[in-house]
């Protein structure tokens, strides 16, 4: 019989020289972020944010465009899933800042993060019925130049 012996520290090590504080926080965000999407977005616009078509809109290549347009930040914010989900607000915050870059497309100049005081204010006051205000947006963000 072997004797046990026990795990090596060195790859740990590795990790906490090559690895700043600022990197090692936002890797934990992100981490917590993605198993929020995973508990509480998922299980209706899927895994990769692709939606079910006719039932719930995609995020996959469409979400940041809601950002270029007069209202669209606040709708994020807004639609019912987000704005009742069983979340604090610094938790959507975070969520919502992690899923605007993962799912893309990109980012519009000046965008600055959600804050945890702007979500709680904005869901203070949620869509009871988004489709509207979405057919607005997305006539807004069909009238926007053409991405390069």
């Amino acid at each position: 019989m072997r004797p046990v012996r026990a795990p090596s520290t060195g790859w740990l090590a590795l990790v906490l020289a090559t690895t700043t504080p600022a990197q090692a926080a936002d890797s934990a965000a992100a981490h917590r972020a993605w198993v929020d999407y995973a508990l509480h977005c998922q299980g209706c616009h899927l895994p990769g944010g692709e939606g079910m078509a006719g039932k719930v809109p995609a995020m996959r290549g469409a979400l940041a465009d809601f950002l270029k347009v007069p209202g669209g930040r606040e709708y994020l914010v807004q639609v019912p899933g987000v704005a009742t989900a069983k979340l604090s607000d610094a938790d959507v915050a975070r969520l919502l800042n992690w899923l605007v870059r993962a799912m893309g497309p990109d980012l519009p100049a000046g965008f600055h993060d959600y804050q945890t005081a702007e979500v709680a204010t904005l869901r203070a006051h949620w869509l009871r019925s988004p489709g509207p205000v979405r057919k607005d947006l997305l006539a807004a963000i069909a009238a926007l130049p053409a991405r390069r």
